[in-house]
């Protein structure tokens, strides 16, 4: 380092050095370009990168002798090479000078940090200067310099502090892919660079990385954290500008713009692994433009340019017992296929066309819904909610009806043959966490395991101290086999004893070990063990042999496995079928004399795969097959069973799993439909330049927007930015809206129009932005949308957050043979001309992000005359059709939501004005959404007060009438009668069934109470 250069290149900068000193101490730091130091002399730049302690040291110390100030020198703009993604700042970075770029997503107050401690000896009085530590504790000298005692007390008024704050940064989410974790790093700001930046604000920082001692605690760990001390830090206003663009890059965004299909290739490339919802599609194609930013009032009120879209759809799952067919024929509970809502996983499922399989991208949950159970005639049980979708028959053609359509009769489709490719062992998971007790436990699921634990399950008992099984006495050979069972799964030969019971005597195997009771304690729950499942056939096989072998027995016509638990039973009925052996379930209506029944077809089959083990049975089993002399044979394909019973169930959590491609699973040996809104907000988040996708589930009000929290280390507060304010600018995705409490949706009301959000707490009043466009998901109110009624009734979100929304679509499990058609061909398109499991679109992903993000921060058109005309015409015919009708058909708010969907439109063209085109596609959009959404069904007509208060006009002017026939009978009686109000309001129109509605509805609200059975009064005094 050379000294002299320093002193001299402070000395080229003397213009600025004035005018720090003009402006101390409001301006406290001379910022240099690092750009103008290394062209002064490379040397001494390339040691400020690697030596930034000494060199930055060394700066402000010449600068203090130059001015006589306490000034930092703080450097700026440093090169490419030497910048860092928060998530990869590591060991090679410590101690050297670095660029981050990032967002801040939270800060701290202002604290006083003691900078050089002034220490006191108590027995001389001797004072010594201690510069300290920025994360450590304060430390006295270790002994006086004047008596040689180690006695002090701190003299804080003598010791010289200096403002501390410290603020956390992450990864820019622009730089993220989808779900991408984010990376975060803890920022260490003083003096002068304290509230210079908030939350939510997106910076490029130059600083220094240190580490951070571990917490003190019985070891001293050997991992540290990690911290940026800042030396400079810059704000960036621009968006989208980490998506770069090359000119030739440039070149084909301008040459694609001008494609004439161009609109329908950005929509085609929406999602295009989900057939169908065009409208929809066109819509987030036009929110991901967004309209015209920085659109100011006269009264100073900013205009809104993004555009929010909600999305009300379906869901349809089953219970957590259901079986799921994985793609290599293992079966699993489909609650065991993730933990969380909104798991990604990637499993491959069957999807029940041959041996056909995709892969399910999302796990979901969804607590206590109402669900409904569907049984076919061999006893298969499909239980889910009521929009759940089945495969049925209905006059030769393949039709999805949901389970509440499904009666007693109908057929559904079932498949007659599991394919399996499992052909490694399954591992047991089992590990000692004691004493062995001179027992092994095995590691792999093998025949002996499988045997064994399949005739625990029917002939034996889990004891505290290990477990029993008997054995018939008289079959020596079967003995001796079950012993060996035993030996060669545990390591131990089992006690045997003899047991008589009248007549006969049997064989009583034991095993004492408090270690093997407690590993096989599941097979308490009495069902077939999760690793079995999943295992290859020949482990299966040797399963389900020993269970018939314990419980099963030869009948006249086939086999038949006896058991108390239904569940059971159809665990073996699935597993079955991996042999093409199909088994019906008898006695499931009353649970008495269950049993599993293989006859016909599938007997030799039974007999040739699985078959018993014991000599006796295995005659008996030859004897049968050959006298009922049914040709052998797999049914392959798809089959159908009739219907037996639907039963109404009660509250059950229930799952799903998305399937982006097939749609489709095998859950209980029936095919079922997989429907999921979820997979266009995923896609979303990976397409849109800057997007976070949060579960409203698991995002409170203060998640999504901003907070003000303790500080845990200081005890001050911590402004906090919420999802909303890190992707200002950009987009928001939140799934499941509806499960959001009602407290916490009420923090979005401000966020969404305004575009930022106030915090007053404890003192502190801050304001944030929150620029961005929302799209959301969520599910109808009872689970399923009920067609009879207007969608709005059915939506779970008050009428104030609903009308921030521009545009809202329903996403209806319409269940349409000819649209299935077309999606089956959309899906063997996809089968037939790739094996990958995602659907090329027209524009690929990276591009279409490019394309996106350059027409954000370039194209910022006008409204032509001739397209606000057109606004303007459909704005006045459809307020003239709702003065005839005294309704509120459009709003302004609609206006301003037509004109960004236009504005959006032309953006996408990279044109400088919006034109007729433009308006005609926003116009188009909007009354797509007002006839699906804001028509009254009573009426036919358009009416916003759907949405915006959240009843029809007609539906408010009926509650009046019931109200006022009420209030009318209460001046002549003290109760009034129920019937009598059915009878006034039958006279002027209204019929008995919307009446009794009405009444029951005020009376839920807490506007009427019943006195007595069919009497109601007012719950208000009403005042002469």
């Amino acid at each position: 380092m050379n000294v002299d250069k320093i002193e001299e290149f402070i000395q080229s900068q003397k213009s600025k050095v004035l005018e720090l000193t003009s402006k101390y101490p409001e301006r406290k730091s001379l910022e240099v370009d690092f750009k103008e130091l290394d062209f002064f002399d490379g040397g001494l730049a390339e040691s400020l990168l690697e030596k930034p302690d000494e060199v930055i040291k060394e700066f402000e110390r010449l600068l203090s002798v130059e001015t006589g100030l306490k000034a930092h020198v703080r450097f700026f703009n440093l090169p490419d090479v030497v910048g860092v993604d928060v998530q990869k700042l590591g060991e090679e970075h410590l101690n050297k000078l670095v660029k981050v770029e990032g967002v801040i997503s939270w800060i701290t107050e202002i604290n006083p940090r003691v900078k050089t401690a002034v220490w006191e000896c108590v027995y001389c009085g001797r004072k010594q200067d201690v510069e300290t530590d920025r994360v450590s504790a304060l430390k006295p000298p270790g002994q006086c310099s004047e008596c040689g005692r180690s006695k002090f007390k701190l003299l804080e008024g003598e010791s010289e502090f200096i403002n501390v704050q410290r603020a956390k940064m992450q990864d820019l989410i622009e730089k993220l892919q989808g779900s991408m974790p984010t990376s975060t790093i803890t920022m260490w700001l003083e003096d002068d660079l304290v509230n210079s930046v908030f939350p939510g604000e997106k910076v490029v920082v130059t600083g220094v990385l240190r580490i951070m001692p571990p917490k003190e605690g019985r070891g001293k760990s050997s991992v540290y954290g990690k911290y940026l001390e800042v030396v400079h830090i810059r704000k960036v206003m621009q968006e989208f500008e980490e998506i770069s663009v090359s000119k030739e890059e440039e070149r084909r965004i301008k040459e694609l713009s001008e494609n004439p299909k161009l609109y329908d290739l950005i929509v085609q490339s929406i999602a295009p692994g989900i057939y169908g919802y065009n409208e929809l599609k066109s819509a987030i194609a036009l929110q991901l433009f967004g309209g015209c930013p920085n659109k100011v009032l006269p009264d100073g009120q900013r205009v809104r340019s993004d555009i929010h879209i909600l999305l009300i759809g379906d869901p349809g799952c089953i219970v957590g017992g259901g079986r799921v067919v994985l793609g290599d024929g293992g079966v699993e509970r489909i609650s065991s296929l993730g933990v969380e809502h909104l798991q990604e996983i990637n499993q491959r499922v069957l999807t029940g066309e041959g041996r056909a399989t995709a892969i399910a991208k999302r796990f979901h949950v969804y607590e206590s819904q109402p669900v409904i159970e569907v049984v076919t005639e061999t006893g298969k049980s499909v239980k889910g909610t009521f929009n759940h979708p089945l495969l049925t028959v209905e006059g030769g053609r393949r039709v999805w009806k949901r389970l509440d359509e499904i009666k007693e009769g109908d057929r559904v489709v079932v498949v007659g043959f599991i394919p399996c490719s499992v052909r490694k062992r399954v591992r047991t998971g089992w590990e000692f966490t004691g004493s062995s007790e001179g027992v092994k436990l095995p590691r792999e699921v093998g025949f002996e395991l499988a045997g064994l634990l399949g005739y625990l399950l029917v002939r034996g008992r889990v004891l505290k101290s290990g477990f029993e099984c008997l054995v018939d006495g008289s079959d020596e050979v079967l003995g001796l086999k079950v012993s060996r069972l035993v030996e060669e799964s545990f390591g131990v030969k089992p006690r045997e004893f003899i047991v008589k019971r009248g007549r006969r005597f049997f064989k009583r195997f034991v095993l004492s070990s408090s270690i093997v009771a407690s590993t096989v304690g599941f097979l308490r729950e009495g069902r077939v063990p999760g690793f079995v499942m999943r295992s290859g056939n020949r482990v299966v096989a040797s399963f389900i042999s020993w269970v018939f072998e314990g419980g099963g027995r030869v009948s006249r016509s086939g086999v038949e496995l006896k058991s108390s638990s239904v569940e059971f039973l159809r665990d073996v009925q699935i597993l079955l079928l991996r042999f093409g052996v199909r088994s019906e379930v008898r006695g499931w209506e009353n649970s008495r004399s269950l049993k599993l029944c293989v006859g016909g077809e599938s007997l030799r089959r039974f007999a040739r795969l699985v078959g018993f083990q014991s000599e006796g049975k295995r005659v008996e089993l030859k004897r049968v097959v050959q006298r009922v002399a049914v040709k052998e044979g797999v049914l392959k394909g798809l089959l159908t069973e009739r219907v037996a019973r639907v039963l109404r169930g009660g509250f059950e959590d229930v799952y799903d799993v998305e399937v982006p491609r097939g749609h489709r699973f095998i859950a209980n040996g029936v095919v079922s439909h997989n429907t999921a809104k979820s997979t266009i907000l995923q896609y979303v988040a990976r397409l849109a330049p800057k997007c976070v996708l949060v579960s409203g589930k698991g995002a409170s009000g203060v998640g999504l927007t901003a907070s003000a929290e303790k500080d845990d280390v200081t005890g001050g507060w911590i402004l906090k930015a919420g999802a909303m304010v890190l992707a200002s600018g950009g987009q928001v995705n939140i799934d499941e809206l509806d499960k959001m409490d009602k407290e916490d949706r009420s923090a979005l009301h401000e966020a969404m129009e305004q575009q930022q959000i106030n915090i007053a707490k404890a003192g502190i009043v801050a304001q944030f932005n929150t620029r961005t466009s929302v799209l959301a998901a969520a599910n109808p109110k009872f689970g399923r949308f009920d067609p009879n009624e207007p969608p709005t009734t059915q939506f779970d979100i008050p009428p104030t957050l609903l009308s921030r929304f521009d545009l809202i679509f329903t996403i209806k499990d319409v269940l349409d043979e000819s649209r299935d058609r077309r999606m089956a061909e959309h899906i063997l398109l996809v089968h037939s001309s790739t094996p990958s499991d995602v659907i090329m679109p027209s524009i690929s992903l990276s591009d279409l992000r490019k394309y996106i993000a350059y027409a954000r921060r370039t194209c910022f058109p006008k409204l032509s005359k001739e397209a606000g005309d057109k606004i303007k015409e459909y704005y006045v015919s459809l307020r003239k059709m709702g003065k005839k009708e005294n309704t509120f058909s459009i709003t302004a708010r609609q206006i301003e939501g037509i004109i960004r969907l236009a504005e959006a439109s032309a953006k996408m063209r990279l044109s400088s004005e919006v034109g007729l085109v433009d308006a005609e596609r926003a116009i188009s959009l909007t009354d797509f959404v007002l006839k699906d959404v804001f028509t009254d069904k009573e009426t036919g007509l358009i009416d916003t007060d759907i949405v915006n208060i959240g009843q029809s006009k007609s539906r408010v002017d009926k509650i009046r009438l019931v109200i006022n026939i009420i209030q009318s009978i209460e001046r002549e009686v003290d109760m009034v009668d129920i019937d009598e109000v059915v009878k006034r309001a039958s006279e002027v129109g209204l019929d008995e069934v919307s009446c009794r509605k009405i009444v029951n509805e005020l009376s839920l609200q807490g506007e009427l109470y019943e006195p007595k059975t069919g009497f109601v009064k007012s719950a208000r005094k009403r005042i002469e």
